[in-house]
């Protein structure tokens, strides 16, 4: 008799709602992207489409997208489609990917999410100022997960120019072993002794919150070494996200393993 595959469906925790992170990214846009922009322009001469976008600071708004600490990815596209900025969060979900401004969404993420991303924000792009949905596809590493998305629109240079903000997460992992349950906590500790001085103090990093730029200063690497080390870290505790070194270090301090 063959005994056939379970799956199960495996929630993800966070420390923050999605709808919490999309209600601060609706304030960062509504700071960033207001109509105060508009300043000097004469409202009765003022055509659309004739008024290019103007020049944004995409290093600025990436570092103070980073800063916001939100546990969803987050991309800006411009009226064009053209990638802007995104934050840190963004690029630990998806590690071999490399986002560049001025260009689309890269097709090294997984080409069923760049469509239906894609499709999402021409909604966006179309005149829709909110949308949310969600979809299932596979990670960087090859591993189904649910993923909720948002998108927001806003409109500046009184209505000259638009941007659209879309947020992303995981949120849930579908596995075809029921019984599989990831690491335990002895098993967990034992991966964590067996890693080197530098990967550990990596995750000490993590847990108290540093940037990539901030870990990469601190242990003599470049951002790249960092983001391909965490990268591993996380796959051998057989992890999804950072947050999670973070708990699983309070685990281990808890139960005086550390």
């Amino acid at each position: 008799m063959v005994q056939q595959a379970s799956t199960a469906i495996h929630r993800l925790a966070y420390r923050r709602p999605f709808a919490e992170d999309r209600r601060v990214m609706d304030r960062w846009l509504n700071t960033h992207f207001s109509d105060a922009m508009a300043a000097g322009l004469p409202e009765s001469n003022l055509d659309r489409f004739a008024i290019p976008a103007p020049e944004l600071p995409t290093d600025s708004l990436r570092g103070s997208l980073t800063q916001l600490r939100l546990e969803s990815g987050v991309f800006l596209l411009d009226r064009d489609s053209k990638l802007i900025a995104w934050n840190q969060t963004l690029e630990d979900l998806f590690v071999e990917v490399e986002f560049l401004a001025s260009e689309s969404l890269p097709n090294r993420l997984p080409i069923d999410m760049v469509q239906i991303l894609s499709g999402g924000s021409d909604l966006i792009s179309l005149g829709a100022t909110e949308l949310d949905y969600s979809f299932q596809s596979k990670d960087d590493r090859g591993r189904m997960c649910f993923w909720d998305v948002s998108g927001i629109r806003r409109d500046y240079n009184s209505g000259a120019n638009a941007i659209s903000a879309t947020l992303i997460r995981p949120v849930a992992l579908l596995k075809t072993d029921a019984a599989e349950e990831g690491l335990s906590l002895s098993e967990s500790l034992l991966v964590y002794q067996q890693f080197d001085s530098v990967d550990r103090q990596i995750c000490e990093a993590i847990a108290m919150g540093d940037t990539t730029g901030d870990i990469a200063t601190m242990v003599g690497l470049t951002r790249r070494s960092v983001e391909v080390r965490r990268a591993k870290i996380l796959e051998r505790f057989q992890f999804t996200r950072p947050v999670e070194i973070v708990r699983l270090l309070v685990r281990l301090e808890e139960n005086g393993l550390l």
